[in-house]
C-alpha cells in the first residue's frame, strides 16, 4: 500500500528575486560608472561575477538564501550589499524586484573608511508584516554617516587651518 502526503503549510515555491542594481560614480555627481565588477555570493560560496558595463547590474536572485554582492572598480572603494532572501513569509507569493542605486567613490590616502570591507552598504531581507522584500534605510543611513564623518576627518586632518 503506497500513501502520498503532501503539505503545502509553511513551505515555499521558490521565488525569484529581479535584483537590478544602477551603480554611480560620487565624484562626477552621480554619473553612471562603467566597468565594475561585480562578484555575487551565495550563502558565503561564489556564485558568478559579471562585468557592469554600462553603470547598470541586473540579476535573478532566488529566493531562501543569503546573498553578498559586492562592486568593484579599480581605484575606488568596494562596496557590498546582503540581501536576506530567507523566510519570505506566508504573504508573499509573488516574486519580487529590489532596486538599488550603488555610488563609489575614488581610494584617498588617509580615508578611513575599512569598515566597508567587513560592513555592508546596504542590508535588505523580507518584511515580517508586509511579506515585501525591503532594504534597511537605517542602517545604511547609518553607513552613509560613517562614510561621512571619515571623509570630514580626513578634510579636517588635510585643512589645519579652516578648523
Amino acid at each position: 500500500m503506497l500513501f502520498i502526503f503532501h503539505s503545502g503549510y509553511g513551505q515555499h515555491d521558490t521565488l525569484s528575486i529581479k535584483f537590478d542594481a544602477k551603480i554611480s560614480d560620487v565624484e562626477t555627481m552621480g554619473n553612471k560608472l562603467e566597468f565594475v565588477k561585480v562578484y555575487i555570493f551565495k550563502n558565503n560560496e561564489i556564485l558568478d561575477s559579471s562585468l557592469a558595463q554600462n553603470g547598470r547590474f541586473k540579476y535573478i536572485l532566488k529566493t531562501g538564501n543569503v546573498y553578498k554582492i559586492e562592486f568593484q572598480k579599480k581605484g575606488y572603494i568596494s562596496k557590498h550589499l546582503v540581501i536576506s532572501s530567507k523566510d519570505p513569509g506566508y504573504k508573499t507569493k509573488n516574486n519580487a524586484s529590489l532596486k538599488v542605486e550603488v555610488s563609489l567613490f575614488k581610494h584617498q590616502n588617509g580615508l578611513e573608511v575599512d569598515f566597508l570591507e567587513t560592513k555592508p552598504i546596504g542590508i535588505a531581507q523580507y518584511d515580517e508584516h508586509s511579506g515585501k522584500l525591503k532594504w534597511n534605510v537605517d542602517y545604511t543611513r547609518m553607513m552613509v554617516e560613517n562614510i561621512i564623518r571619515a571623509t570630514l576627518e580626513l578634510y579636517k586632518k588635510n585643512n589645519p587651518e579652516e578648523n
